[in-house]
């Protein structure tokens, strides 16, 4: 079927475009970008952690529909069934922007962006990849470790909103 090549076609070179893009941009411009979301506004900061989560739903639902497939890299854990891989890469970079932003952000906007990613954390920590389920809950654990660290202030009850994902993951 004509149709069938043409979208293997395209695959393939989606595939060889993002290996080249991959191979020229260095892991510290990376970084840069997750490290650098403290200096997005209110808004962008938002929309970044949306996108972030989207992109970490399609990763740990092994969808590679949505970016460069056949590339493995040390994010990839094997699926249960040993297709597909569920990916944790772009969890692990909501983890390190919750870490950055949690100290620069108001409680009030830290609320706003925690609700994302709550949501998600508690989705993962169910993940039926015990594998994905794991890292989901030990990278919570140790973003309530930090952030109960913070004093809480008075008229606020932030500390039990971070918990929630553990909840819905028990």
């Amino acid at each position: 079927n004509k149709s069938s090549k043409s979208i293997a076609a395209v695959r393939r070179l989606e595939a060889e475009n993002g290996r080249a893009v991959l191979e020229s941009i260095s892991d510290d411009l990376i970084d840069k970008i997750f490290l650098n979301s403290v200096s997005l506004s209110v808004s962008g900061i938002e929309h970044f952690i949306t996108q972030l989560v989207k992109v970490s739903a399609a990763e740990v639902s092994g969808d590679t529909s949505y970016g460069v497939s056949g590339l493995r890299s040390p994010g990839n854990v094997a699926n249960e069934g040993g297709g597909a891989s569920a990916r944790v890469f772009a969890l692990q970079r909501i983890v390190e922007v919750a870490s950055v932003n949690m100290n620069i952000r108001s409680r009030i906007v830290w609320t706003r962006i925690w609700g994302l990613m709550s949501r998600h954390f508690a989705v993962v920590g169910c993940h039926s990849n015990e594998t994905v389920a794991m890292y989901a809950i030990d990278s919570l654990r140790q973003l309530s470790f930090k952030f109960l660290e913070k004093p809480e202030l008075s008229d606020f009850s932030f500390q039990r909103l971070f918990l929630q994902p553990f909840l819905v993951i028990i």
